[in-house]
């Protein structure tokens, strides 16, 4: 089911988003729930982990719309934000929380119902792709997939890199998890991951060249292949690909 939030304190707003959302031709009944709330404390305290749409009034009383997305990222990290606002427009630290969309309230129902259809398509979208669920920090996160570079293996756990176009902005693009890299090797085998060295675990769909020995992630990034990885990794590697490819 996908789950979609609809936060505003003024009612009458509140419903004609709804009203809107169901008008939507990419709007299914069937494997679609819609929650309201009226405020951002009343769906943080309600918040489940696997929302997936919030579109959310940026002027609230109490907790504007921007603090309670920042509360909700610290759990979420693929939800798709739509910003609404009767006045606000955008500014540079709404950014932070990677909205994907803005409504100006005062718009014709035409082009809301454009960014709507929008919404809802990217919606499935972020769905469809895998998300690995890590515990940092204490607190559980959801981690799209295709957005890691490579896991290394630290002392307690591993450390997750993540790309530099990720919507997820650690602040130094890194993730401490307390997951052994074997776990999560288990677990991402059949999504393009591969184990280049004991101490690595890579995203082939992020290698950017490789040679017998050493591989090259985006960022420039290396990574040597050791000797007792180096067969099993080439094979991994070509297996993905469907193809066989040159070795320098």
């Amino acid at each position: 089911m996908y789950e979609i939030v609809i936060c505003d304190d003024t009612e009458s707003d509140l419903l004609q988003l709804k009203m809107a959302v169901e008008k939507s031709k990419h709007y299914d009944m069937s494997s679609m729930n819609i929650h309201t709330f009226n405020s951002g404390m009343s769906f943080l305290e309600d918040m489940k982990l696997n929302t997936d749409l919030i579109l959310i009034d940026m002027q609230m009383k109490m907790m504007n719309g921007f603090e309670t997305i920042m509360e909700l990222r610290k759990k979420n990290q693929t939800a798709v934000v739509c910003f609404c606002s009767a006045v606000v427009t955008p500014q540079t630290e709404h950014f932070e929380v990677s909205p994907y969309r803005y409504i100006l309230k005062n718009e014709s129902k035409e082009r809301i119902a454009k960014t709507i259809d929008d919404l809802l398509v990217e919606m499935k979208r972020r769905k469809q792709q895998k998300t690995l669920e890590v515990v940092s920090d204490g607190k559980a996160s959801l981690i799209p997939v295709n957005d890691i570079l490579y896991i290394e293996k630290a002392k307690h756990g591993c450390t997750i890199v993540l790309s530099a176009n990720s919507a997820i902005k650690p602040e130094d693009g890194k993730i401490t998890s307390r997951e052994k890299l074997a776990v999560l090797e288990e677990e991402l085998k059949e999504e393009g991951f591969a184990i280049p060295h004991s101490s690595y675990l890579v995203n082939i769909k992020r290698i950017t060249s490789i040679s017998n020995d050493e591989i090259f992630m985006e960022g420039d990034q290396r990574i040597s292949v050791s000797r007792s990885c180096k067969e099993n990794f080439h094979h991994e590697f070509s297996k993905f690909f469907g193809k066989k490819y040159r070795r320098g």
